[in-house]
């Protein structure tokens, strides 16, 4: 996994979003060097993301200050950010999804709520979203308790559910559209199943947390 590598899947899952009309904004992927060789890969995180405040809150932070790399249809927001040493190592990443809590009106969004065919299931009004994090910072590993790579769910703070390894940007997005957009992931599923550039796998799980309920991610 290189910073060349993630960037080029960024650009890939954005591209095959615009071209499913499931973003209705991006950006391309910013990468910026540091003076002692750090490559980091993203736009700059929102603080309030990471503080005790409520989630409305901190998705709107986020949205005003495009914190995110493509904002979705029904608002939902992804994020795709990778931090790497001057030897191009992986030191950390998180991915986030932050579901709009309050979903746009017909007049600002009248596709979601015309094709029901496509979007019927992100319109329902029995969903519960919540926020979705993927992160890896193996500097902070503490088996059994704070995996190297783990995945949060709904911002809980003691959430740390065991992956297998580092995920790259095409499997994070692959996740979400295939469970959380599920009609319309049906409807382009040659476009998301189409094999993203290639990314080196990592294993980064300990014994113990393999005895735990853990995620294997994908390709």
């Amino acid at each position: 996994m290189t910073p060349g590598a993630v960037r080029a899947q960024v650009e890939d899952v954005v591209s095959r979003l615009i071209r499913t009309s499931l973003s209705v904004r991006q950006f391309h992927p910013i990468v910026k060097t540091s003076a002692d060789g750090i490559v980091s890969i993203g736009r700059q995180q929102s603080a309030m993301a990471l503080r005790d405040v409520s989630y409305e809150d901190i998705y709107r932070d986020v949205d005003e200050n495009s914190s995110y790399d493509a904002k979705l249809v029904d608002g939902g927001l992804l994020m795709f950010q990778y931090r790497f040493d001057a030897a191009e190592r992986l030191l950390k990443h998180r991915l986030s999804y932050f579901p709009n809590p309050m979903l746009p009106t017909i007049d600002e969004a009248p596709a979601l709520y015309e094709e029901d065919e496509l979007y019927g299931d992100i319109v329902a009004k029995k969903l519960v979203r919540f926020p979705i994090r993927f992160d890896y910072a193996p500097a902070d590993h503490v088996d059994g308790l704070h995996p190297a790579c783990h995945m949060t769910l709904g911002q809980y703070e003691g959430c740390r559910i065991p992956v297998s390894g580092p995920v790259g940007p095409a499997t994070f997005a692959s996740f979400v559209i295939r469970n959380f957009y599920c009609r319309a992931y049906k409807r382009h599923k040659n476009a998301f199943d189409r094999t993203p550039p290639a990314l080196q796998r990592i294993e980064s799980i300990s014994v113990a947390e393999r005895r735990m309920t853990h995620f294997v991610h994908g390709r």
